[in-house]
Parts: C-alpha cells; structure tokens; sequence
C-alpha cells in the first residue's frame, strides 16, 4: 500500500518526478491541491507526457496539468450535454413510433420489456420509488406502467437496451441507426457524468479496440476521419455520439451545440506553446474539431 501523503510531500515527489513549478509556484500549487482540484485526478493528466531514460518527466510544469484538469472539465461539460440531447431526442423518435403504431396500446410493450430484463425494469422502478421529486409518479403509475412513464423515468443504460429491444420488435431504420451507436455514445455519457478524466491514456494500448463496427467506419469516413483512429476507444465513441447528434437534432440546435465546440477548441489552444509537441492530445484536438464542424455542416 502506497503511503498517504500530505499536500507539501505531494509537491516533493512530484518534483522528484521531474514536474516542474515553475508557471505555478509551489505555494499555489499547494493551495490549489489543498482548495480546488486533488492529487489523483490532476496528475492523472501526466500520462499524455514524455519521460527522460531516468524515468522523470520531461518538460512537464504543473500548470500543464492544471490547464489539462480545466480544459477536460469543459470538455466533458459539453460532452454531457450533447448526450442529453441524444436520450431526449432519442425517447422523442421511440414514443413517436410506438404512439403511432396500431399494434400498439403503449402498455404492453413496457410489460414485454418487463418479462424480458426484469432486473433492468425493476431497478428503474425501484429508483422511481425513491426519487423524492417523482414519489407522486411512482404512487400514481406503479401498477400499469405506459411507455410514457417508462421513458420518462429511465436510465440511460436501460434506454439503450430498450433501443436493441425495440429494434427486434420493429426493425425500423431510424431505430437501427440509433442501435448501431447508442452503446458506444453510452460510454462517454457515463464518463462525463461520474467525472472520469477524459484526456488520460489518449491512443494508448489501454483502450484499444481492435476492431471498430462497420458502421461507425462509415460514420467516420463521412467525418473525413481516418478509420484507423477508431481503434482507440475514445475516438471510436466519439464518432457515434456526433453521428447521432448529427442526425437527431434540429439545425438550429447542431449550429448551438457547434459554436459552444469551437469555444473548447479555442479554449485548448490558449496555452498551445505548452503542447506544441505533443503529438497525442494535439492529433485528439484535430478530430475533435472535425467532428464539432461535422455538426454545422449540411
């Protein structure tokens, strides 16, 4: 077990490390630790940089990691809410659906469900029951629950399954579509909703896939992304939670969520000296922007 260590000996060893503190003193860096961010998650950012054969850190000051920590706070802000345009936009696209459907009373396809993942039903009802802003839902809906209901109250894992449920009921396109990339676009919503540090192990072997889906390829060929890139995970997911979005939303809402885009980017390039020759989060910028532009063109 690695010995607990205060603010003062986390700066020792960092600087034993090789990290420099230079932009940001050493008493700054301390308040910072102490007040604003902690020690795992800022230095988690120092894998995006080079070591020297004696295993320290090369050019690498602590305001690096500090900008990194910020601009990956931004980052999954902005990833966060794109997602909760696809969940919404995607219950929208179900309930249009199954509500015009005649084959459908919108009550026995939420018990099929039922029958079918009954934990998943159970857990979604069972934080209903405890929700104290949706109490009154529960009370009211609890024994003949309507797809209404249902997509109101769901998670965004079960919406999902919900999706590849759907999908073997009624074998729509719209929905086949949404199928093909809802689990990968899920990955980067769970990420940014439990603040899970997105700019660490960028193109590394840690989060390789080895072989991306067919249709993120053509998502991502549309994208004038190299298809190679797709073997890292975080790009892979990427390019279907933009191709979603893409296709989800209104123009007026893709050119919103594309100024808002170009701010991180912009955001990012404001210390651009600092990363001028960092290869791995300057080439994750450069897809980045392209699937941001991706969303205002037509």
């Amino acid at each position: 077990m690695k010995k607990m260590l205060t603010s003062q000996e986390l700066i020792e060893y960092m600087k034993n490390k090789g990290i420099t503190f230079n932009i940001i003193s050493e008493v700054d860096a301390k308040i910072m630790l102490n007040k604003v961010n902690y020690y795992f998650k800022v230095t988690s950012y120092r894998n995006n940089f080079s070591k020297d054969v004696k295993g320290k850190y090369k050019n690498l000051d602590f305001a690096y990691l500090t900008d990194l920590a910020s601009i990956d706070m931004q980052l999954r802000d902005y990833l966060f809410d794109m997602s909760i345009d696809i969940e919404h936009s995607t219950k929208v696209l179900l309930l249009n659906l199954i509500s015009n459907d005649p084959q459908e009373d919108g009550y026995s396809i939420v018990n099929d469900f039922k029958n079918k993942y009954p934990s998943h039903y159970s857990k979604t009802f069972e934080y209903l029951s405890t929700n104290k802003y949706l109490h009154d839902m529960y009370l009211k809906h609890r024994s003949n629950v309507s797809i209404w209901v249902f997509l109101e109250v769901t998670t965004f894992g079960t919406l999902s399954l919900f999706v590849n449920f759907y999908l073997e009921r009624k074998n729509t396109k719209s929905v086949r579509q949404i199928h093909n990339y809802l689990r990968f676009t899920k990955n980067i919503r769970n990420a940014c909703a439990h603040s899970n540090p997105l700019l660490v192990n960028i193109f590394s072997d840690k989060e390789l896939l080895k072989h991306p889906s067919a249709p993120v390829k053509s998502a991502a060929r549309k994208m004038n992304i190299p298809t190679n890139y797709l073997q890292d995970l975080k790009i892979n997911d990427l390019v279907s939670l933009f191709f979603i979005h893409k296709n989800l939303q209104s123009k007026k809402m893709g050119e919103h969520r594309h100024r808002q885009g170009k701010r991180l980017i912009k955001r990012f390039h404001r210390h651009e000296d600092w990363y001028s020759n960092n290869y791995k989060l300057n080439t994750f910028f450069k897809i980045l922007s392209k699937l941001i532009d991706y969303l205002e063109n037509t």
